[in-house]
């Protein structure tokens, strides 16, 4: 049987020969591979020029114009995020078992270590997020304080920091028919440059 039978479609279909289909897929997926690898490169370049651009002069936004002037989406800065990240928690268990001595046994226990548990955790980092997490400048951690509600006393918390929780990103926001005027000037050649490397030849 030949590889056009093997496909051979119902009385009244087309034709679609399995050699096209083949070549097609293989294409698509050497396209496809060499798509995802420019754009984790060129999110890469673009975060860092956004960074800069935001510490220079306060840019957090650009837009993605094709060479005829057309705007056809924004791309955006998105800040990283800071909160309590318990990074000692036999540090923070004995805290905890000291600060409500009779419901120790409810709150932490015991494995090798003592441990707070999992919920009494998540409501005390729910309480130290509720407060300033602001890191200053050149710090990338400081330590977590938590709000005594008996007396109002900010106390440092062992074994919890205010750290980054999330990267800096940004996000691409397409306009109105942007998607459309993108292709168009794909299709045209109009984006030959940005898309040469795409269909430069080698392994990649």
């Amino acid at each position: 049987m030949t590889a056009e039978q093997a496909t051979a479609p119902a009385a009244g279909q087309p034709v679609e020969s399995l050699r096209d289909l083949a070549i097609e897929e293989a294409a698509l997926d050497l396209l496809a591979a060499r798509v995802a690898a420019a754009k984790k490169d060129v999110r890469a370049r673009t975060q860092a020029a956004l960074d800069a651009a935001a510490k220079r002069d306060g840019v957090e936004r650009v837009g993605a114009i094709l060479p005829t002037g057309e705007q056809v989406a924004t791309v955006s800065l998105r800040k990283g995020t800071v909160g309590p990240v318990v990074v000692d928690e036999e540090a923070f268990a004995r805290w905890v078992a000291a600060r409500w001595p009779e419901q120790r046994q409810e709150f932490t226990e015991t494995r090798i270590v003592r441990t707070v548990k999992e919920w009494r955790a998540a409501e005390l980092v729910a309480q130290m997020a509720a407060l300033d997490l602001s890191i200053g400048p050149g710090q990338s951690t400081r330590a977590a304080m938590w709000a005594d509600p008996d007396t109002g006393e900010l106390v440092e918390i062992p074994g919890v920091l205010i750290k980054p929780t999330s990267a800096r990103t940004h996000t691409l926001t397409w306009r109105k028919g942007g998607k459309d005027a993108t292709a168009k000037a794909w299709r045209t050649g109009t984006l030959a440059r940005q898309f040469a490397a795409i269909t430069a030849g080698g392994e990649q």
